[in-house]
């Protein structure tokens, strides 16, 4: 189905911002991506997350920061996809 690969992780950290300081709830984060059957690094993952809060503390929009998950991963990652990674980083750990 899904699959979250290292590169795209890469290509979007490099593209979103500086990863943000770890949060508590990164088991959480990391389970609710899982149970939607994506798969991948943890490390990647969280950076991709954390980046997500970065763009969300420097106020860029939701959409921009969707955009740029959708543009800058693989091509298994929908703009649905994009979205839920999106929500699941705010509501775990921003």
């Amino acid at each position: 189905m899904k699959k979250l690969i290292g590169a795209m992780f890469a290509a979007l950290a490099l593209g979103l911002a500086v990863a943000a300081p770890a949060y508590a709830d990164e088991d959480s984060y990391l389970t609710e991506l899982a149970n939607d059957n994506f798969t991948g690094p943890a490390d990647a993952a969280v950076q991709m997350g954390q980046a997500v809060c970065e763009d969300v503390a420097n106020g860029v929009p939701e959409e921009a920061t969707v955009e740029a998950i959708y543009e800058n991963t693989g091509d298994n990652v929908e703009e649905k996809d994009a979205q839920f990674i999106y929500d699941a980083a705010v509501a775990h750990l921003c």
